[in-house]
């Protein structure tokens, strides 16, 4: 059997344009050529015609599609278990879509109308939160989320932007006091769970979109971050002479922003059980070891008596609980070795 492209366009429901994409991509030629010049199909290529289409239900794309077709090596059956673990994932991620959709309707029905942005902030929330929270976690977050009032939150913001456009110090009492507010909107949203409240600083400084729609970008992370360990500072009083209270008030200034980046990478590795022998982890160790020498201004004493408000003082531990505080402890041992 010999077809031409419009033979072959009418049999397969594809359009003419489509074949000769095909053809033009590599993916699918004619492999007879008759006298009249006519480019033909024959029984091979109607067969891997049939295959290609087969393979687009897999949703692959068709430069994939191309690879499986030419190497007799690629194994189907793993192609299809890992197309059926992309169409969970896609289905676990309309689920949560809906859960939200379900909430934001509960809302319109009581007459509490989002702004837009709120709207599309929880939206990107919801998206992308899989890749930074385990299904029990987002449970959880699910039901406290409704009674967090996220109009409060935005406010927040907006008023930590007009301080920020001002050039306010972090210092400054209404710059720590809003980020406390803050802070106390996402603790109540986490439950007090350390761990989720730094995956939450992880998604918001990494995701561009969700930065975009909430107004909390990376600048205004680390405004909030500053003025958070501005907050801490009386806390070290009892340990620290006034000259060495200057050296911390400096830290906070300038150093205090890199803090949660760091606290985040050893999170990760916390709950992937990476032993703290591993390189990885030790050089994350180092990162912090050369980090609190900064914050002591490289003072040994002064770092021991920071270790010593550090170990008494769970709030100055912000974004790491007890799990991840006994890990960083021991990976510092094994540095220490």
């Amino acid at each position: 059997m010999k077809l031409k492209i419009g033979e072959l366009a009418k049999r397969t429901g594809l359009t003419v344009r489509a074949l000769h994409h095909y053809d033009k991509i590599g993916l699918l030629r004619p492999s007879v050529r008759a006298d009249n010049t006519y480019r033909l199909y024959d029984d091979d290529d109607v067969l891997r015609l049939y295959r290609i289409q087969a393979l687009r239900r897999l949703q692959l794309s068709l430069d994939e599609i191309g690879v499986i077709l030419d190497d007799n090596n690629i194994s189907m059956a793993n192609i299809v278990s890992q197309q059926i673990s992309l169409m969970e994932k896609q289905a676990r991620e309309a689920l949560a879509l809906r859960d939200h959709l379900l909430t934001l309707s509960e809302h319109l029905a009581g007459q509490q109308l989002p702004a837009v942005d709120d709207w599309l902030t929880a939206l990107e929330m919801t998206v992308h939160s899989e890749k930074y929270f385990t299904p029990a976690e987002l449970r959880a977050l699910r039901k406290r989320r409704s009674a967090v009032d996220t109009a409060d939150k935005s406010a927040l913001i907006k008023a930590l932007h007009k301080l920020m456009e001002k050039q306010v110090s972090p210092q400054d009492e209404l710059a720590q006091s809003l980020s406390q507010r803050w802070l106390q909107r996402m603790q109540e949203e986490s439950g007090g769970d350390a761990a989720i409240l730094i995956k939450f600083y992880q998604m918001q400084s990494e995701e561009k979109a969700l930065q975009l729609f909430s107004g909390l970008d990376q600048a205004t992370l680390d405004y909030m971050v500053r003025a958070l360990a501005c907050t801490t500072l009386p806390l070290y009083e009892a340990y620290c002479l006034p000259d060495e209270m200057e050296v911390l008030r400096q830290h906070s200034l300038t150093d205090a922003a890199h803090w949660p980046a760091l606290i985040a990478a050893l999170h990760l590795e916390c709950e992937a059980g990476t032993r703290v022998s591993h390189p990885k982890v030790q050089e994350l160790v180092k990162k912090w070891l050369a980090l609190s020498s900064r914050k002591a201004g490289n003072s040994p004493g002064l770092q021991k008596k920071i270790q010593q408000a550090f170990a008494e003082h769970p709030v100055l531990r912000m974004g790491i609980d007890n799990r991840l505080f006994d890990y960083l402890q021991s990976a510092l041992k094994t540095v220490a070795l």
